[in-house]
């Protein structure tokens, strides 16, 4: 590790979980969990997808009373990038061989990026090499590189992406009683020969969600539909010892989105402008670069170290794309769904920073505690309590 990287060396099924959270990416518009591409959501992986600002309600009987609960909902999944040699299971670390694994997260510029060596028996083995950004300059994209060595041997290796709308909100055990099936109306679709989408809706806030992607390679890919997910195929020729690579470029929008006419058209329009992944990483760099100038702490040492870290995962949340955003601080970021997603008082812990450092940030959280101030007033009032409505003369006198 250096002041500016997290490494994790080996693969342990009991610090998925973990990792996933530390290593979140995130661009105050929208943020994505670490987890690895290949592998499902299940009991060791959560991988999780958060926009600012959206949340839906929902009621579920617990212990026979009706509960109604508002979560930060888990939007469709757009990592799904899985690999197998033809006629074999997918490759995952849980079901596989892995000779070597390491993930790095790189503070700097806001990149993961994943080395993990699969063995594949006789002498044989995979090398895959990802880097994935949450796009720091255009808040409604993201990338997947993913490079693919093998060694030892050549011949095919098929690869399956998708856009995932068969998520629900499941990463806490504790609300596992909640109802998660936060999505509905999930639909479809192939734009171009390269290019697929999907959309779907919040069950009761009404949210429209949609997000597209593009994946190329020097193999043709092919696109299909297993409803709630859309698949993009590849069939790579591997030579031993060369590097063959696959990219995936995502859009994502919602209907909370200005000057947008519909999220779909939005996201499929973005994501055929959008360039390749070396076009993207440049601008993402430079948004970087930029942040990082106006946001660093200087502090030495190994407490320098851990607070670049925590300075780090701030800016996933509150960037200064959060500045054009009705949103507040939710207790654990848009890093996982623990507290619900819920907004409780935690921007006071960083408004002190902000003020100096990202002051229209500041503002931006003031006016969301601000315009709902009156709705506040009134569940005061339904309570029996005064709340908001303490008068100035009252404040004056209190010590």
């Amino acid at each position: 590790m250096t002041g500016w990287t997290w490494e994790y060396e080996g693969y342990d099924p009991a610090d998925a979980r973990l990792r996933e959270s530390l290593c979140t990416l995130g661009n105050g518009y929208f943020a994505t969990r670490g987890a690895l591409p290949e592998c499902s959501m299940d009991d060791v992986h959560y991988p999780g997808t958060y926009v600012a600002g959206c949340y839906n309600r929902l009621t579920s009987e617990v212990a026979g009373r009706q509960v109604e609960n508002e979560d930060m909902v888990n939007l469709p999944n757009w990592l799904p990038l899985r690999f197998r040699l033809p006629g074999e299971p997918w490759l995952t670390p849980d079901a596989a061989t892995v000779l070597d694994h390491r993930e790095t997260l790189h503070l700097s510029s806001g990149l993961l990026e994943r080395s993990t060596r699969y063995g594949l028996g006789t002498g044989r083995a995979l090398l895959v090499r990802q880097h994935r950004l949450v796009h720091m300059a255009d808040p409604h994209l993201a990338a997947l590189r993913t490079e693919f060595t093998a060694e030892g041997f050549s011949g095919p290796l098929e690869t399956e992406a998708a856009l995932d709308g068969g998520v629900t909100n499941a990463g806490v055990p504790r609300y596992r009683d909640l109802d998660g099936r936060h999505l509905t109306h999930v639909l479809t679709g192939t734009a171009t020969a390269d290019t697929v989408w999907l959309r779907c809706r919040t069950r009761t806030s009404d949210v429209r969600i949609a997000l597209a992607s593009r994946v190329t390679s020097d193999a043709p890919v092919g696109n299909r539909h297993d409803r709630p997910r859309a698949l993009q195929t590849t069939r790579l020729d591997l030579a031993a010892g060369r590097p063959v690579i696959v990219d995936k470029v995502v859009a994502l929008h919602t209907s909370h989105d200005p000057a947008i006419s519909d999220p779909l058209h939005a996201a499929v329009d973005r994501v055929g402008r959008a360039g390749g992944f070396d076009e993207l990483l440049e601008p993402h760099l430079t948004a970087w670069d930029q942040l990082w100038r106006r946001a660093e702490l200087d502090v030495p040492g190994e407490a320098g170290r851990i607070l670049r870290l925590h300075l780090f995962h701030v800016l996933q949340t509150l960037s200064p794309h959060t500045a054009d955003l009705d949103v507040g601080v939710p207790a654990r970021g848009l890093h996982g769904e623990a507290y619900r997603g819920h907004v409780f008082w935690d921007e006071l812990f960083v408004l002190p920073y902000l003020n100096l450092h990202l002051p229209e940030v500041s503002r931006a959280l003031l006016h969301y505690r601000h315009r709902r101030l009156e709705r506040a007033r009134t569940a005061a009032r339904d309570a029996g309590r005064r709340g908001g409505d303490v008068s100035v003369a009252e404040r004056q006198r209190r010590p």
